[in-house]
């Protein structure tokens, strides 16, 4: 009730209250995607055979885990796409070199693998690397420099102290901080409204065959989003919040249908 109440703009001559445009509020998660997922469909001809689909291992799936950052989509009176709200997904992956030769590649060979313990470390590597610095190359020149990235509270999500840590989040004019969002609360980060959801739907449309592939279509969904659903992922963020209001804190709801194409 707190969390929500502090976004709302207090009611002057007598209109009703408004949220925050939120400008400055920049949400990150992190989401597993699959190589392949459990069930496809597929709509075959009459005399199509079935499609075949084999994997070394039903019990260790090649996956990656990924961490987005997605802002508020800005928009010119006309229309226009000023700022897409997407600041970027990165994997978490490492280097390793190939020690025996195979029929897929030679000794010697660099390798990608995903990080399978992602800890508070391989955290605040992430965030010195990738996301502070695609925040601020992409961050839009006419918004002030005041940046709160909002996250949940994981284990991992701990905030580092360092110096070095908190001379990235201070230079070049910029004011980043971070906010933790309630506990048990997902329907008040933008990335569990819709974006993770798109993302999975268009990169299960595909079929990789190893962990570089399924990085390159992760990108290749995150790139496709479309602007106009992240700013439908904003109002969704909204109207939850208004029936978090109504349910007195709780969060015992079903995201309501609002008619965003409408507005």
């Amino acid at each position: 009730m707190k969390w929500v109440l502090n976004h709302i703009l207090p009611a002057t001559q007598n209109r009703d209250p408004k949220f925050m445009d939120m400008q400055q509020v920049v949400h990150v998660d992190e989401k597993w995607f699959y190589l392949n997922p459990e069930n496809r469909r597929f709509y075959l001809l009459p005399n199509e055979p079935n499609p075949y689909r084999a994997q070394q291992s039903k019990r260790f799936k090649i996956k990656g885990m990924f961490m987005a950052a997605i802002g508020k989509p800005v928009f010119s009176p006309n229309g226009e796409v000023l700022h897409d709200g997407k600041y970027g997904i990165w994997p978490f992956v490492y280097e390793t070199t190939a020690n025996k030769k195979s029929k897929n590649r030679d000794v010697g060979t660099v390798e990608i693998k995903a990080t399978q313990n992602v800890n508070k470390e391989a955290i605040r590597a992430m965030l010195l690397t990738n996301v502070i610095l695609g925040i601020k190359a992409k961050w839009p020149s006419h918004l002030p420099k005041d940046i709160f990235i909002q996250w949940d509270n994981a284990r991992p999500h701990q905030i580092p102290r360092d110096e070095e840590f908190e001379s990235a989040c201070q230079s070049k004019g910029f004011n980043i901080q971070f906010i933790s969002q309630p506990a048990q609360s997902p329907n008040l980060n933008v990335l569990d409204q819709g974006l993770f959801n798109v993302i999975q739907s268009i990169q299960y449309q595909s079929f990789p065959k190893n962990l570089k592939e399924l990085i390159d279509k992760v990108k290749e969904a995150y790139d496709l989003f479309n602007p106009m659903l992240n700013k439908h992922c904003w109002i969704t963020l909204q109207c939850c919040m208004e029936e978090i209001l109504r349910h007195k804190g709780g969060n015992n709801f079903t995201p309501p249908h609002k008619g965003k194409k409408k507005t």
